[in-house]
């Protein structure tokens, strides 16, 4: 049986107003939260990448490495004052035709390691679910998996609302997939947060 085409979507459109400045160039180690996370996708087993860029895109895309940007297609959502909802349809749009899921990676969760995300991928293979949900100890995270199935639900949303917004229509088309990657919990949303986390950036 031919493997399904797999995708991923980083969402890194966001404002960061709880941050106070562009929270994707914020030093991790000897890089950055996006270049992180972009690099820890590149290192999943995908078909392609998809990188949505909104608020601070210029700044952004002049800051990453070229290097890291080769096979990606960049994105950028002008519409990204209306909420992550936007960036997910600019995200959708974007991929192949021939694309049967994607991963719905967040910019600001650099810590999910690649194999955890071929987790999730496996998972949707072995099930054939329409969406996969990975889970630390019982806790919901990210990256969430969607089938193609359900993107034109996803395309409807609006406002400043994910793809968690449809999972009540498809209960019996989850899949959820234990993981040992706290990484899926941690996100930088607030200063704190990045206090908190960017000792990991060292390989702590």
């Amino acid at each position: 049986m031919a493997f399904e085409r797999v995708g991923a979507i980083i969402l890194a459109g966001g404002s960061s107003t709880r941050m106070g400045k562009a929270k994707q160039l914020l030093p991790l180690g000897e890089s950055t939260v996006l270049e992180r996370t972009i690099a820890n996708v590149r290192g999943a087993e995908v078909n392609e990448i998809v990188l949505v860029l909104g608020a601070s895109a210029e700044v952004i895309r002049r800051q990453l490495p070229l290097s890291l940007l080769e096979g990606l297609k960049v994105v950028v959502n002008q519409a990204h004052g209306e909420g992550m909802s936007s960036s997910l349809r600019a995200g959708i749009s974007a991929l192949d035709q021939g694309t049967e899921a994607t991963l719905i990676v967040l910019g600001d969760q650099p810590f999910i390691r690649p194999r955890t995300m071929d987790q999730v991928i496996k998972a949707y293979r072995r099930d054939q679910a329409q969406i996969v949900i990975p889970l630390f100890h019982g806790s919901r995270g990210n990256p969430v998996l969607l089938d193609r199935s359900v993107f034109s639900e996803v395309m409807a949303l609006e406002g400043d609302v994910g793809c968690r917004a449809i999972f009540g229509n498809h209960l019996a088309g989850i899949a959820k997939v234990e993981v040992e990657d706290e990484g899926i919990l941690l996100d930088i949303d607030h200063p704190d947060d990045y206090d908190r986390l960017r000792w990991k950036g060292s390989g702590g």
